[in-house]
């Protein structure tokens, strides 16, 4: 039996891509004229999207126009202390400019992350902040929304040249926590970070590796998992023996390595040695503090939020905006030499 026309899905901009035998980033810069496609693929799609019937988002088109002064955020741990920060940082941002912030979670999910993405279109907001939840599996949804309202990507990226992006230097970052390590006398190190499924969690860990060479630590294993306190504590369960220094891909593993240790007896740091990446709030409240990479929150949102808005009033740049800011080392007691002790944590 067929089915009634009026019952059919609408043309997606994925569908449009499939058509035109190109990704859906592609296909989304041919529509919109945005970032680096040539006019050949630029007529292509237009072409194959106006033969299947494909509309764009005319609703969300009309109101960027105009202004509906609320812009969407969608994050991946809103309980991760990083996140939470973030989000105060882009709120008062955007408080500023005179725009409201909603926010939803997408639990690290993509299905949910596609889905929390919809709804914040239904909801017509004028632009959209985003930390991909992967960096593969996120990019064709990213890169489909990006084609029906102003996007920035936050912390981290999905794809290549999916839309533009704002978040830390993470290979600064690990190189000064690799330089204060070799002058604290360190020789083994252990690295305990996120897996490849997000750009921080592969860009620490390599850029660990490339840097600690560089300054003479021994490298003596990794363990990458999640960027969880669950990471850290794991970790540190099957560790044997115990090396000079754990460096952790971000404060929450660190705080699970350094209660792991605890409970088993070995003293930071005098025995080992602990740091952390992000300098949340919970570096601060351990005691021993922990000695972390802060990351410029003000900066970073300050500057996804220029681009955002830049967007939204239609100044659209020629390439996609790619900004990375440095961060800074905050020594904590975790990484501190007793009093008395010398540089050599080995020395008795």
């Amino acid at each position: 039996m067929e089915r009634n026309q009026g019952s059919m899905p609408a043309v997606t901009l994925n569908d449009v891509a499939i058509a035109a035998g190109v990704s859906v980033g592609t296909a989304s810069r041919a529509m919109t004229g945005r970032g680096r496609v040539s006019l050949e693929t630029i007529l292509h799609v237009r072409a194959v999207a106006s033969g299947l019937g494909y509309k764009p988002n005319v609703i969300g088109q009309a109101l960027r126009r105009g202004s509906s002064n609320t812009v969407g955020m969608v994050v991946p741990h809103i309980e991760n202390p990083f996140f939470a920060e973030l989000i105060r940082a882009v709120e008062s941002g955007l408080h500023e400019k005179g725009y409201q912030l909603i926010v939803a979670d997408s639990h690290a999910s993509t299905e949910a992350e596609e889905q929390r993405l919809g709804l914040l279109l239904a909801r017509q907001v004028d632009g959209i902040l985003v930390v991909p939840a992967c960096y593969g599996q996120s990019a064709a949804a990213i890169a489909a929304t990006a084609g029906e309202v102003p996007l920035v990507q936050l912390d981290r990226r999905a794809g290549e040249d999916t839309a533009d992006y704002v978040g830390v230097d993470n290979r600064a970052g690990m190189t000064l926590i690799a330089e204060h390590l070799a002058a604290q006398g360190v020789r083994t190190v252990q690295f305990v970070g996120g897996d490849d499924a997000t750009t921080p969690g592969t860009e620490r860990a390599e850029a660990f590796q490339e840097t600690a060479g560089a300054v003479g630590l021994d490298l003596v294993g990794s363990y990458r998992h999640q960027f969880t306190y669950e990471t850290g504590t794991q970790a540190m369960s099957i560790q044997d023996p115990i090396p000079d220094a754990i460096v952790c891909g971000d404060d929450l593993i660190a705080l699970g390595a350094y209660g792991q240790l605890r409970r088993e007896g070995v003293d930071v740091p005098r025995q080992t040695k602990v740091t952390g990446f992000d300098g949340t709030v919970l570096s601060t409240i351990v005691e021993p503090s922990l000695t972390t990479i802060k990351q410029p929150l003000e900066q970073i949102s300050s500057a996804a939020i220029e681009a955002l808005v830049h967007r939204i009033h239609g100044d659209i740049p020629s390439i996609f905006v790619n900004k990375q800011f440095k961060p800074r080392l905050q020594v904590g007691g975790t990484t501190a030499l007793l009093p008395g002790n010398s540089a050599d944590p080995c020395d008795e």
